[in-house]
């Protein structure tokens, strides 16, 4: 952490705090600064964006985006004509009694043990050993965190503002990298590499609970709901907790929170085929898209449902400025995350028809498609691998295919035990809050109808080249269900005092497994993967290889030292940032580069030399070609290259060739 940080960090508050005023929307104190929040991040990160461009990559293009993005911001603080009613509304309900549901000091209930456990969650993502070696703490940044090492290097390190994708030379880069950027532009500001994917993660999740508690208060006018729905999301679990208290009668848990396993997320028969993860630990930390997708999909849809239920009687008509401004922050979203422009757009496509095509809606779909449409084309994948139908439940039951002579029976059966072990009492719970009068506003129960297409097309398709994406679709009926299955909670109990003692063990069966997941993150011995992710040696050569030229193309062994079976902890492209012809062959492949395979083995004929080698190697305009050590199955021909290129790297086993 270094002052610049911190003086982006508070530019993206004010700075998004005054955008907020563009959207003609009222708006409580709290909701204002969450809201800012995440818009000022989304806002610096697209500054940056422009000024890295213009200029390059360093601390002065980062000092002008946040000069710019402050001056942006004051045409909207100009309009805060009513802040001084914001504070004074705050004051007031900051002196009412707890027991009020005014008093948004019980904000804190939620804050406080979220800000500490995922604070600590990233605090454990990296650290750095005496001898210089990379360790990791959680299998997400052993795994998925090396992908998104390489996105941010490359913008910080190759100045990678024509966004290329660093993992496939010659590709765009296919991904919602927005993220990786927002850490990038911390680089340059002075924090490490390592450390600006923590502090740029948990800098943004800190915000979430603060907006979704908002959006609560804005859509349910309830303080019990908001809280409730705001940990019945962040601490979801399925029925994982049976198995804890199996392995705590097996004697599998000896010291806590010492766990032997994750308990939301463990794919396979053997294993239960537990795929719907708690979204702290299995989306916002790995999947970082989701830091700004989530928070801007709540907001929204908040936002659209005040519009349209709102009227200007005094000018006998209704304000545009919320739909347009909604739309806007959906349109500029794609690269952030993709699902925060579809999810939206979704809704708004449904409530359109729903309402008979009120042209209102209109106000937010053009400038969001408008906005969005290029930036969405960019980031499609060079080859489809859409799937309809596909049966997703079956195959991620049966990796290996549906065995032959299983009943029709027998699979309702699986679809049915699946779901329940996954989202427990979710699903019904949903359906309830929807379908009983008088729990949600009728207004909410229609509009949250559009929420079961996220869950019955994923069932029946497969978008993405890995069927295990789907749960980034699935996810998205707890994101919306939680904050209506609470009101129905709260309803229940406020009704009937004594179903607390039903609700209590309800809300624990919802929340346990998650809970457990998220504590295990906290605790560096039962983290799943405490290893180290680079030695001192392979950072060196990670290191090394910034100084070469930012638009180096480099081949590297796709074993990795040490005999891992996928390169994606390679420390050239995580750590540099440069171009390569192919890298881990999973991640390339997930993004829909349909000659991963053909890198691959292309990769593997230019070290090895072999036939056709020099084509190949004008192919991809190759630089420099990276040697480790003990890689199963390739064998790079060392002698050979010693005699054709110019050894210009050699240290602990590690070689670099310049062609």
């Amino acid at each position: 952490m270094t002052v610049a940080v911190v003086a982006i960090f508070v530019t993206c508050i004010v700075a998004g705090m005054g955008l907020t005023h563009h959207s003609g929307i009222a708006m409580r104190l709290e909701e204002r600064f969450f809201a800012g929040w995440v818009l000022g991040i989304v806002a610096f990160t697209l500054t940056g964006m422009v000024t890295t461009r213009l200029f390059s990559f360093g601390g002065p293009a980062v000092a002008v985006a946040a000069v710019v993005l402050l001056a942006l911001s004051l045409t909207g603080w100009r309009r805060a004509s009513g802040w001084e009613a914001e504070v004074s509304d705050l004051k007031s309900r900051l002196a009412a009694p707890l027991a009020s549901g005014e008093n948004p000091i019980l904000l804190l209930v939620v804050l406080v043990p979220v800000w500490i456990l995922t604070g600590r969650m990233f605090a454990n993502a990296y650290d750095i050993a005496s001898d210089g070696s990379v360790l990791v703490g959680h299998l997400a940044s052993f795994s998925d965190w090396q992908a998104h090492l390489t996105y941010t290097a490359s913008f910080a390190y190759a100045d990678n503002t024509a966004l290329n994708l660093p993992l496939a030379t010659g590709n765009d880069i296919g991904y919602h990298a927005g993220m990786n950027f927002f850490s990038a532009l911390l680089v340059a500001a002075g924090t490490s590499l390592p450390g600006s994917l923590e502090l740029g993660g948990a800098f943004t999740l800190f915000a979430f609970p603060g907006v979704m508690y908002c959006v609560g208060m804005r859509v349910f006018a309830s303080q019990a709901v908001s809280l409730l729905g705001t940990s019945l999301f962040l601490f979801f679990g399925g029925l994982g907790w049976i198995e804890f208290f199996r392995d705590i009668n097996n004697s599998a848990v000896d010291v806590w929170p010492n766990l032997p396993r994750t308990y939301t997320r463990a794919p396979g028969v053997a294993e239960g085929s537990w795929w719907m993860e708690n979204p702290i630990v299995g989306h916002f930390f790995p999947q970082r898209p989701t830091l700004i997708g989530f928070p801007i999909v709540l907001l929204v849809l908040g936002w659209l449902y005040t519009a349209w239920s709102s009227t200007n009687a005094e000018a006998g008509r209704r304000d545009m400025r919320p739909f347009v401004f909604c739309g806007v922050i959906v349109g500029l979203t794609p690269f952030f995350n993709l699902f925060a422009f579809g999810v939206p757009l979704a809704f708004v496509g449904c409530w359109w028809v729903m309402t008979r095509f009120d042209r209102r809606w209109l106000w937010f779909m053009v400038p969001a498609v408008v906005l969005a449409l290029p930036v969405v084309r960019f980031l499609q994948p060079p080859s489809s691998s859409l799937e309809v139908p596909y049966d997703w439940v079956g195959q991620v039951t049966y990796p290996g295919g549906v065995p032959d002579g299983v009943s029709l029976t027998t699979r309702i059966g699986d679809w049915l035990t699946f779901w329940a072990r996954n989202m427990g009492l979710w699903l019904p719970l949903l359906v309830a809050a929807s379908a009983i009068k008088g729990v949600v506003p009728r207004r909410v129960a229609l509009g949250i109808l559009p929420v079961w297409l996220f869950f019955v097309v994923p069932n029946a398709i497969k978008p993405h080249p890995w069927n295990g994406n789907n749960t980034h679709y699935f996810v998205f009926v707890l994101l919306i269900g939680a904050l209506p299955i609470a009101a129905l909670l709260v309803n229940l109990v406020r009704r009937l005092p004594p179903t607390a003692l039903l609700v209590v063990p309800v809300v624990a069966s919802m929340t346990l497994a998650g809970a457990l997941d998220v504590v295990a993150t906290n605790d560096r011995v039962a983290a799943p993967y405490p290893v180290t992710a680079m030695d001192s040696a392979g950072v060196a050569v990670g290191e090394w290889a910034r100084t070469t030229d930012t638009d180096s193309v480099f081949v590297i062994e796709l074993g990795w030292p040490g005999g891992y079976l996928s390169s994606h902890q390679h420390p050239v492209p995580a750590l540099s940032g440069r171009d390569v012809v192919a890298a881990s062959d999973g991640w390339i492949f997930d993004l829909g580069i349909a000659d991963w395979a053909d890198r691959k083995d292309h990769s593997r004929i230019i070290l090895e030399a072999g036939d056709g080698y020099q084509q190949l190697i004008d192919t991809y305009d190759v630089d420099y070609l990276v040697v480790g050590a003990d890689t199963p199955g390739w064998d790079p021909n060392i002698a050979f290259w010693e005699e054709a290129a110019d050894v210009v790297y050699r240290h602990a086993g590690w070689i670099v060739f310049e062609l």
